[in-house]
């Protein structure tokens, strides 16, 4: 995108510039004093005018020239939000809220849009090899269910065998990855399984999309994305609508047999035997549009466990994808679906106990937890022949389960508590020599963090039938290995296998079955949930507090995004769609976009850049522009939009620096006019 020389058009008082007519000499004590004692001549009223000088250069507009269709549209304070009672709709929003002056900013607990999706894996729901459900977390209904691989990853998918190019392929596997590797031909595309994936570690980008990790035990193991928005989902079949799943009949739950045929439905079994309650369908099996990529991970019986993320510069966020039995992990485009980097943990970090679960940190740094007792293990993902195994503590070896990172950048397990703080003294050659807290009477299986204000954060730790609250922000660092006592920590009842913590700070602990929203309240205080409650009128969920969700299971991960916003990646974005008012000009011939340019505070170290797409209709879909690339510097020229589209949608990027300092967007102004 090309960067124009547009000058801001301020205000007289703006940075103190101040105007001459706005000046007085009584401001000025070095300003002369007028001459009161000569008063000019009368003016000459008989005279006529002299006439206009036609030569004169014409007064130019805010768009540069005379056109009168020029068109100005703001953003000020305060910036609409997804969140308001008030819903602007051309708004998004994800990871950011309002300061006191209603300036945008990074903000861990305002988001909006996609972040109010919990996923759930459903590990036991063999009937149709293994799903992923959408919790809306807002209301405690499921709003989607999915497949947890999809048969169309590539251009000539289907539900036919995989022949290695056509059919139920994978986009990617690790045969073909090595052949790259090794600058190789590409061999056969493998074979998508289709049964027993046994999905578990959910991880939710920063578009709200989630990827899953299938752990197929004894099979194929693979890692499947599933698109949150519609408009990111593929019209594969041509028919100018997105086949996806969602509550047709508003009970807060997904039918996945609406036609009672004893199979989970797809299109064709719904077109031969329309759904018995006469609603759409919901679940649309191996034919869900929005379900983009399935790709196999490593050799056959890998055991496809840990699953973490880490953000890019721009676009979808990489996966990083684990093997328990292999210690073996690759990283996974979050775009395409191809594998482009790998790394290898010591034989100490898997042998026996194998390589469970993954959290990254702010550095790029990830974190690979033991099932039982073990070793903590990590390397870097920006150079991951980098890899490294942490001293055991003095109190025993670790015991690993769950894993997550916290507001401090320090390292949580489950199964016997514990906080690891690295050493960060000398970058990556000191991280395994850091302290260990241990919290002696506390023993957890899922965990999860938050951080509920600037000084204060909880570590949830649940164990079967309870959650215990973790005073995380009170517990001291120390210069040695210490061990602490929970007693006087709160905790609640809920069935718990794995827990998160969600975009409006509220605790989601899930198990086989039921799925259960936590208020708890800015300052910690938490309301015992209502399980498995009865439900109003015709809905199944929300009951009560939680949802029964069918075939759940073994759930952990960062399964709402939330540890992904708030302690990796540490950035947010903010859509906005303007519309052109040439849309209501009926001799305009389109819209010419001209300028964009805004007004921002950017710490040293943080980013702000921009980014903007066009289009026709007023939701931005596939028959959208493509986007723009990023621009850092304001003003952009926008002259490379369609003319004849009267939408664009500016989207901002916020970064923050290393020290977690936000970038403050103040104001957003667009030029456009009218093509006459």
């Amino acid at each position: 995108m090309k960067l124009a020389a547009l000058a801001l058009l301020v205000s007289c008082s703006v940075a103190g510039l101040g105007c001459a007519s706005d000046a007085l000499p009584g401001d000025n004590p070095n300003a002369p004093l007028p001459d009161l004692g000569v008063a000019p001549p009368p003016p000459d009223l008989a005279s006529p005018p002299p006439p206009a000088d036609l030569t004169t250069t014409p007064i130019l507009n805010a768009c540069g020239d005379t056109n009168d269709t020029c068109e100005e549209q703001r953003l000020m304070p305060p910036f609409p939000l997804p969140t308001d009672p008030m819903v602007d709709p051309a708004a998004r929003a994800s990871g950011l809220g309002r300061d006191t002056m209603g300036y945008l900013i990074l903000a861990t607990t305002v988001t909006g849009g996609s972040a109010d999706s919990v996923w759930i894996a459903n590990t036991q729901d063999l009937t149709s090899g293994g799903t992923v459900s959408r919790m809306d977390s807002k209301t405690v209904r499921e709003v989607g269910r999915y497949l947890s691989v999809t048969c169309a990853s590539n251009q000539a998918g289907s539900a036919a065998m995989c022949d290695g190019k056509s059919g139920c392929c994978a986009i990617d596997d690790w045969q073909n990855y090595q052949a790259r590797k090794a600058k190789q031909p590409p061999v056969p595309l493998q074979a998508v399984q289709r049964a027993s994936n046994s999905p578990g570690a959910v991880a939710v980008d920063l578009n709200g999309d989630a990827l899953v990790a299938n752990r197929a035990f004894g099979g194929q193991s693979s890692v499947t994305k599933i698109a949150a928005s519609v408009a990111d989902c593929i019209d594969r079949n041509r028919d100018g609508r997105i086949q996806t799943s969602s509550d047709r009949s508003g009970n807060g739950f997904i039918e996945i047999d609406c036609n009672g045929d004893g199979a989970p439905d797809d299109l064709l079994g719904v077109k031969q035997k329309p759904c018995l309650n006469g609603l759409p369908q919901e679940f649309f099996g191996l034919d869900d549009e929005c379900i983009l990529w399935t790709t196999n991970t490593f050799a056959s019986n890998a055991t496809g466990r840990a699953l973490t993320l880490v953000p890019n510069e721009s676009g979808p966020s990489d996966a990083w994808a684990g093997g328990y039995t292999s210690g073996q992990f690759v990283r996974i485009d979050g775009a395409t679906g191809r594998m482009k980097d790998d790394a290898q943990l010591s034989n100490a970090c898997y042998a026996g106990t194998g390589a469970f679960a993954a959290v990254t940190d702010a550095s790029g740094i990830v974190w690979v937890s033991p099932l039982g007792g073990g070793k903590l293990c990590y390397f870097n993902s920006k150079n991951p022949a980098n890899v490294g195994v942490v001293r055991d503590p003095q109190f025993g070896q670790a015991q690993g389960f769950g894993i997550t990172m916290d507001r401090d950048q320090n390292v949580w397990l489950g199964m016997s508590v514990a906080r690891y703080e690295p050493d960060r003294s000398n970058g990556f050659a000191n991280l395994g020599n850091g302290v260990w807290t241990r919290v002696v009477d506390a023993t957890g299986i899922g965990i999860s963090a938050d951080a509920r204000s600037g000084n204060a954060h909880f570590v949830w730790s649940c164990n079967g039938g309870h959650v215990l609250q973790i005073p995380a922000s009170k517990i001291k660092p120390s210069k040695a290995d210490q061990s602490i006592s929970s007693a006087g920590w709160p905790t609640f009842e809920a069935p718990c296998f794995g827990v998160g913590v969600d975009a409006r700070l509220q605790v989601w602990p899930s198990t086989s079955g039921t799925t259960t929203r936590t208020i708890v309240d800015k300052l910690g205080g938490i309301t015992q949930p209502v399980i498995d409650g009865m439900p109003a009128g015709n809905n199944k969920c929300p009951a009560g507090d939680s949802c029964p969700i069918p075939g759940g299971g073994e759930i952990y991960g960062d399964f709402t995004g939330y540890g992904l916003r708030s302690f990796t990646a540490q950035r947010g974005n903010y859509g906005y769609v303007f519309r052109s008012a040439c849309l209501d000009n009926s001799a305009a011939k389109g819209t010419r976009w001209l300028s964009l340019d805004w007004d921002a505070d950017v710490p040293q170290g943080a980013q702000l850049s921009v980014r903007v797409r066009a289009g026709s209709v007023p939701v931005p879909d596939r028959t959208w522009s493509a986007w723009s690339a990023g621009a850092s510097a304001s003003p952009v020229d926008l002259s490379g939009l369609p003319a004849e589209d009267g939408y664009m949608e500016v989207e901002l990027d916020f970064v923050a620096s290393a020290k977690g300092l936000s970038p403050t967007l103040k104001a957003v102004r667009v030029l456009d006019e009218c093509i006459l």
